[in-house]
């Protein structure tokens, strides 16, 4: 049975698609809806395998394809401020960050934004003047604000306000493909792997992290627990598009929460003062974008070739695989994107100071815990590492820390062409 973060989505998308109804058109998440109140309903999971990088998962819906090619089409779309771009913002398009090396992926370093609050861990807030964390590079609070003044083109970030530290860390846009298969990867699948208080002595302390009481899968830090919580922030702190709740909390695993990135409850409207009456995408619209990144098909692995097959071996070897969890199960078969979906403490020298989310158990994050990032595709992402530091696969091995350090040492200490090997591995996934 499919995981019950989607069947609500799924059943409203559906609703939303012009002349289609369960009169009409055989509703594939009927089993499944009725399974919520009667009991489980066997089904076959969906092939994963044999698309191209970009296209939909194979085997949707008539509906489902039409929502995903919608949502490509929105996801591409330069707003307009006279469609409700800014005041605030960043970029004029989803792609604009997206699109490295086809929609849906990541982007150059140029593309990079930055997140700023102040104050101590684990009490941090944002900035004045800004509308989240996320700091806008165009718009009124740049070019008007006592504190963000825009010199030769950069924004001007304060060290310290109102007497406490401001702590900036940069992102690079995190690729989107198969992204929508961890809504199927369940809380339980999740929660086995995670090791807290390295009961097994190995140095690995993966702990889950939540978006104030829903399991986290989404994010550098696993701060978000769905597609629409992933999907409704950067539409406001990156462009300042206001929305109202698709689901909002019923797309939710477990409890109600309030969304990252200070954007508020979920439950409730994103509102600016633009003077573009809210909310300026539809609810419809809303859920096309949704549906996008929800169908968007994973990256398929090249053919091994001799060196890969040894690459594998090493990288089990060295520990790599104890967080790059080669497969984990979903309702929908096997998952293949190496990661685990916990948050790791990854050492002084790739913390950002910075934390989103409720870490459990143990409560406040280190600010140098990330989220394993999926190494399926990933040769396809350069640059590398959650703010693209690393411009090579080997350099961004050798920048692990903390609990990744035994395993990065390890590494190094491979002779040059077991080291390639490694290397050659993560090319072909």
């Amino acid at each position: 049975m499919r995981s019950p973060i989607f069947l609500p989505i799924a059943a409203a998308l559906l609703l939303l698609v012009p002349g289609c109804s369960r009169k009409q058109e055989h509703d594939p998440y009927e089993p499944e809806l009725l399974a919520a109140t009667q009991g489980p309903a066997p089904k076959p999971p969906r092939p994963l395998a044999g698309a191209h990088l970009g296209d939909p998962i194979p085997g949707l819906t008539r509906a489902e394809l039409g929502a995903f090619r919608r949502g490509k089409v929105l996801f591409e779309k330069r707003f307009t401020p006279e469609e409700g771009l800014g005041p605030d913002y960043n970029s004029t398009s989803c792609s604009s960050c997206h699109s490295t090396p086809a929609t849906g992926g990541s982007s150059r370093l140029y593309r990079n934004f930055f997140i700023a609050m102040y104050g101590f861990l684990p009490v941090l807030s944002k900035l004045p003047d800004v509308p989240s964390p996320v700091i806008p590079a165009y718009g009124p609070a740049v070019n008007a604000s006592q504190v963000f003044t825009l010199e030769a083109g950069r924004v001007v970030i304060p060290a310290t306000y109102n007497g406490l530290p401001v702590t900036v860390a940069q992102r690079n846009a995190i690729p989107l493909f198969g992204t929508g298969l961890f809504e199927f990867v369940s809380n339980q699948t999740i929660l086995a792997n995670a090791d807290p208080f390295d009961g097994d002595g190995d140095g690995i302390s993966g702990r889950a992290n939540f978006d104030f009481g829903d399991l986290g899968r989404f994010g550098v830090k696993a701060q978000s627990n769905n597609i629409e919580r992933f999907t409704r922030p950067p539409l406001f702190n990156q462009m300042g598009i206001t929305s109202d709740p698709f689901l909002g909390s019923a797309g939710a695993a477990s409890l109600s929460s309030l969304a990252v990135q200070a954007t508020g409850d979920p439950d409730i409207p994103i509102t600016d003062n633009d003077g573009i009456p809210d909310p300026e995408i539809s609810k419809a619209d809303l859920g096309d974008l949704i549906a996008y990144t929800r169908f968007l098909a994973p990256p398929q692995r090249r053919p091994f070739d001799a060196a890969a097959f040894r690459g594998e071996a090493q990288f089990t070897a060295i520990g790599c695989a104890k967080c790059h969890i080669p497969t984990l199960d979903s309702s929908l078969g096997p998952v293949e994107a190496y990661t685990d979906l916990l948050i790791h403490d990854m050492g002084p020298g790739l913390a950002d100071g910075l934390q989103f989310g409720v870490p459990s158990p143990g409560g406040a994050s280190t600010g140098s815990e990330f989220r394993t990032q999926p190494l399926w595709g990933v040769v396809l992402s350069k640059p590398f590492l959650h703010d693209g530091r690393a411009g090579s696969l080997r350099e961004a091995v050798l920048d692990h820390g903390g609990e990744a350090q035994i395993s990065r040492d390890a590494f190094a200490a491979l002779a040059p062409e077991q080291q390639s090997a490694v290397i050659s591995f993560l090319e072909h996934l």
